[in-house]
């Protein structure tokens, strides 16, 4: 019974999307608190019979909302990211691809285990794990043509090399801007919050102060604030109180000095070569915040085999810096924006809510654009874009937009 319990807790942090690392943490903390002990040194039997507990509260209740392992942040949701990441495609790719080319490869390097059932347990590779057999496959195991299998955890340096992880870790990025409710005023920063099942295709208002209950990362430099699942269902969209409107009112609060995270539209190229960020051989646009003015947009779709919808929209903005920089007259006095399908599907990006409803809005207007700034040569020059994340519309400087008429053709009839 030596590895019951840790499996108990790595499938939990396989459902859960954390780490090995913050789920252990977060089983001793709930053991500290629940029965004012510590699990080192303690009898196995009452460490298993306190894991099955912890992995049923969990499960049962989601621990979601003000449980006893979030913290609350304040601040303001600024965008969706524009995908849904599966974080183990390319490692559950290459182990599929060696397992048919050659099983016992693949077996023997520990890259797949066989999933098996016996005696009522799942099996992998013939050693019994803490999963007794249900309805459907186990967590941890998919089908690969005839057989049942699982990947396996191919890191020499964690505790449970060689264990059976889930073939799926799909994550979506909440972007929020804000901070715990301590430190909003004086410290706000831009934090992705990981969401996952359905949180990641749930609704979400824009430019709005909330709070939401997260799990900040052991990781003091990470910018990551991890969730519980129903994460949704946490968020309190708060009233004003005392706070003043630099905070409270998106027009102010995206665009104020209070945080870095806001970049004027003309200084957009000088910010991208400070702000990316190297990876292998490229670099990851950073996400920023800026504001502008339409002057072109099209509502109407455009074919993307790179999005995951399979399309985007595109506008364009401008400011009176970037006239000034640049000419009124001149193709760099405008910066394209795309909007993937996903962010037009999920958001607002062409409305604005007046209070009531929800209006679209006309070209001249100043938007809000939370989105990852990159950069390209065009003709001689390089130019900045964005892929917008969340695009918000002060109502009090919005132009309304047309709306479609009544296409009705018994109006017309005597």
């Amino acid at each position: 019974m030596s590895n019951e319990w840790k499996d108990k807790i790595r499938g939990y942090a396989e459902r859960m999307s954390k780490t090995e690392e913050e789920a252990m943490k977060e089983f001793k903390d709930w053991v500290q608190t629940e029965f004012s002990t510590s699990i080192e040194g303690e009898d196995e039997y009452f460490v298993n019979e306190w894991a099955e507990m912890f992995v049923i509260e969990t499960r049962n209740l989601g621990r979601s909302g003000g449980g006893r392992d979030t913290v609350t942040f304040m601040g303001h949701i600024t965008g969706l990211n524009d995908s849904i990441r599966d974080q183990r495609q390319t490692q559950r790719e290459k182990a599929v691809q060696m397992f048919r080319q050659d099983r016992d490869r693949a077996i023997n390097q520990g890259l797949i285990g066989i999933v098996k059932i016996k005696d009522g347990v799942w099996h992998v590779n013939g050693e019994p794990t803490s999963e007794r057999v249900g309805e459907g496959l186990p967590w941890f195991g998919f089908k690969c043509d005839d057989a049942i299998v699982t990947l396996l955890n191919t890191n020499r340096e964690s505790p449970s090399h060689g264990k059976p992880m889930a073939h799926e870790s799909k994550v979506r990025y909440l972007q929020f801007l804000g901070n715990t409710t301590n430190e909003f005023v004086n410290n706000p920063k831009m934090w992705r919050v990981a969401l996952g099942g359905e949180d990641m295709t749930a609704s979400y208002k824009l430019g709005q102060l909330c709070e939401i209950q997260v799990v900040p990362s052991s990781n003091q430099e990470s910018d990551i604030l991890y969730t519980n699942r129903s994460f949704v269902n946490t968020v309190k969209y708060a009233d004003a109180g005392d706070l003043p409107a630099d905070f409270t009112d998106a027009a102010r609060f995206w665009v104020s000095n209070k945080h870095d995270s806001y970049v004027n539209l003309a200084n957009l190229l000088e910010e991208y070569d400070d702000r990316k960020i190297p990876y292998n051989d490229g670099y990851i646009p950073p996400t920023i915040i800026t504001k502008g003015y339409i002057s072109r947009m099209s509502t109407e779709p455009s074919n993307n085999e790179y999005d995951q919808t399979g399309r985007n929209f595109r506008i364009s903005v401008t400011s009176l810096d970037l006239q000034s920089t640049y000419g009124r007259d001149s193709s760099l006095s405008e910066v394209t924006v795309w909007i993937p399908g996903r962010t037009f599907d999920d958001t607002n990006p062409f409305e604005f809510f007046n209070g009531e409803e929800w209006m679209p809005y006309a070209e001249r207007t100043q938007v809000l654009i939370c989105g990852k700034l990159k950069s390209r040569k065009f003709r001689d020059d390089m130019v900045p874009s964005l892929t917008a994340l969340g695009i918000y519309v002060p109502p009090r400087t919005a132009r309304p937009g047309a709306r479609g008429g009544n296409t009705d053709t018994s109006q017309f009839e005597e």
